[in-house]
């Protein structure tokens, strides 16, 4: 231990190390229940995939109808664009963008048309398959639920005043003695682990649930490794674990019926339900906060509706079923170099396809209220947690082909790994259609630009293809825009949700602005996206970084740093372009996404700004117009006054006097 973490009392002068704050395991904790949680052998498996419980009958339906429509829309968008790169005839660069836009396609096809389905759900009054209803009575329950905070260095105040919040809400459903909330801490930072412990003793005078608080002494396996190891040591004496993130917030409510649905159906491994982004400050927290809430549903709800019980998992804010997590979820150690060795990073959507192969259905729970999240404030951050995702997913790629997998599941994971491998085919398709463009013969370039009408007309230009470039420009806005369109729609349709949103106007408003934002966004993000590829299977891993959730600037050094590169490629390609008209337009709003990354970084980090867009109704959403109770519980203070302690520096770090009490 460094100087630099060694603190001190200043009543006492005497040093603290991080192992003085944790020397021993715990703070507090239950007797030991131990549940078996064997690693499983994931390349072998006998009996192949076995049948979950039926909830749906007409699921196979269903699945057909989306995939059907997919592919007439994929195939769509893409004959209209092949019509239009046909011109004069298909060279071997064109040839090789087409195939790229092939999947391209398809993924955009499939958010479009499962965001159909969910608009066309939404606009009657649709049943939970589960049985849960929010207007019903508040059910009795008859079994225990362990509720999981695992922590990583993370602002112990706001973490402490969220669990708060969270077990305030529980007592007043009356289901307290039901729950028991665990803080699982991995932090190895001494003055963080010390405020949680000082959070802790407050929290553990005021509770009405049970409440424990554990510190690991070694982070094997990460976030997963933190709740493995509180399944073999505790596991046996709770049917259910609610595992949540430290940004996590659920109301008492949503809480209670996600347990009594897993009661009624013994059948189920695991409820995930669809957090709603709060607290956003910044004007980047804020686009991701409105647009979640104006149009996620429709996706959401769309995805629930042909995944059935063979769903998946997002690793926070969901309910799972303890004994048969602990017989199927037990992740070992993949072999080989990385990023495809080593331990498993996106564990979440692994562990739905294990629990759904050793026959346990895996189930989303779309018209559940009260979940809630926060987002990244900035570009950078969420630049940072997207390559920490995309090397998860990329590790992804050969258990794809795991023994005993449901079909199912095998494509939740093939959607997550193009979720950023779209991104690197992108750059290749439209670097070679640039190239291509570039290096284009005069009669084709005739055909494109019109300039030269004798010309055009021996490429024999007729109507139809001029209106085949048109068809591609719409196609391609509906598959892009079409779910978001459709969200709003679904809210200017509904008088009881047009004034949570701030008024048609500032809905309107709203959807235009986010529109552009997120079309100047998408092009930095392929290149942050491809670049994080190239480096991932370079074996170039990072870290294990703590999310910055309330940072409300990035300065211009910073978003240089990172981002400059993005805007340099920007700036020169444009003069490039500039001396070939036809391709700079067609090209206008990419170079422009680019040109404006470090600018555009800086603007989304500014929180003075997002406020005041806050006070003039832009991104309005209900939460924020009428918090619900436990949000604005959520917001008060979390600790005491603290006694104060200092480093070396002479810095206030501050726990209070509770901590060596509870340590």
């Amino acid at each position: 231990m460094s100087d630099r973490s060694a603190l001190f009392d200043v009543r006492s002068s005497t040093s603290v190390t991080l192992d003085q704050v944790v020397r021993r395991e715990t703070v507090e904790i239950p007797a030991e229940a131990p549940l078996a949680m064997p690693v499983q052998p994931l390349g072998f498996w006998q009996g192949g995939s076995r049948r979950a419980a039926a909830v749906v009958a007409d699921m196979t339906f269903r699945r057909w109808v989306v995939a059907l429509a997919t592919i007439v829309m994929g195939f769509a968008g893409w004959k209209a664009t092949f019509d239009t790169v046909a011109l004069g005839g298909v060279t071997h660069l064109e040839g090789v963008v087409l195939t790229l836009l092939a999947p391209l396609f398809l993924a955009l096809s499939l958010w479009f048309c499962t965001a159909v389905a969910g608009f066309v759900i939404l606009l009657g009054k649709p049943k939970d398959p589960l049985g849960i209803d929010g207007e019903a009575p508040m059910p009795k329950l008859h079994t225990r639920t362990a509720i999981l905070m695992p922590v990583h260095n993370e602002d112990a105040a706001g973490v402490f005043a969220r669990l708060r919040a969270m077990d305030a809400s529980i007592a007043e459903t009356g289901m307290s003695r039901h729950f028991d909330i665990f803080v699982l801490s991995d932090t190895r930072d001494a003055q963080v682990a010390l405020a949680e412990q000082a959070c802790f003793a407050r929290f553990r005078r005021e509770a009405h649930s049970n409440v424990f608080y554990r510190v690991r002494k070694e982070n094997t396996g990460r976030k997963a490794g933190n709740v493995a190891d509180w399944v073999r040591r505790w596991g046996s004496a709770y049917e259910h674990m609610l595992v949540l993130d430290a940004d996590s917030l659920m109301t008492g409510e949503a809480m209670v019926r996600l347990a009594d649905a897993m009661e009624r159906h013994p059948g189920a491994g695991l409820i995930q339900t669809m957090p709603m982004i709060i607290n956003a400050q910044t004007i980047f927290a804020r686009t991701l906060q409105f647009a979640t809430r104006l149009y996620g549903r429709v996706a959401w709800t769309g995805l629930a509706w042909w995944s059935g019980s063979e769903s998946s998992f997002w690793g926070h804010n969901a309910i799972v079923r303890t004994r048969a997590f602990a017989e199927t979820c037990g992740l070992p150690h993949l072999a080989g170099p990385k990023p495809f060795g080593g331990e498993v990073m996106s564990h979440d959507a692994l562990e739905s396809a294990l629990l759904r192969r050793g026959g346990w259905s895996v189930h989303l729970a779309p018209y559940l209220e009260g979940s809630y999240e926060e987002s990244p404030s900035n570009l950078l951050d969420f630049a940072t947690r997207d390559r920490r995702w995309c090397r998860g997913n990329v590790q992804h790629v050969p258990l794809v082909t795991l023994p005993g997998l449901h079909w199912m599941s095998r494509l939740h994971l093939v959607i997550g790994v193009l979720s950023y491998a779209l991104s690197p085919l992108w750059f290749i398709a439209l670097s070679a259609g640039i190239t291509s463009r570039a290096l284009m013969p005069e009669l084709k370039k005739a055909a494109f630009t019109m300039a030269d009408l004798q010309a055009a007309a021996h490429a024999l230009i007729d109507w139809r293809e001029i209106q085949a470039t048109a068809w591609a420009m719409i196609i391609t806005f509906v598959l892009l825009f079409g779910p978001k369109i459709l969200g709003s729609i679904l809210v200017l349709s509904r008088k009881s949700e047009i004034k949570g949103f701030g008024g048609k106007r500032r809905v309107a408003a709203g959807l235009a602005v986010e529109m552009l934002f997120s079309a100047l966004v998408a092009p930095m993000l392929m290149f942050t996206q491809t670049r994080a590829i190239v480096e991932i299977l370079a074996g170039k891993v990072g870290g294990w970084a703590t999310q910055r959730r309330d940072a409300d600037k990035v300065a211009f050094k910073e978003a240089c740093a990172a981002m400059g590169w993005i805007s340099a490629t920007g700036l020169v390609l444009g003069g490039v372009f500039w001396f070939t008209p036809d391709l700079f337009t067609s090209t206008a709003p990419i170079l422009m996404g680019l040109v404006l990354a470090v600018p555009l970084t800086m603007l989304g980090a500014h929180k003075v700004a997002g406020l005041k867009l806050k006070t003039n109704g832009l991104f309005m959403t209900p939460e924020e117009r009428r918090p619900p109770a436990i949000v604005r519980a959520a917001l008060g203070p979390a600790c005491e006054p603290p006694i104060r302690w200092f480093a070396r520096e002479g810095r206030p770090i501050g726990p209070a006097k509770e901590v060596r009490d509870a340590a």
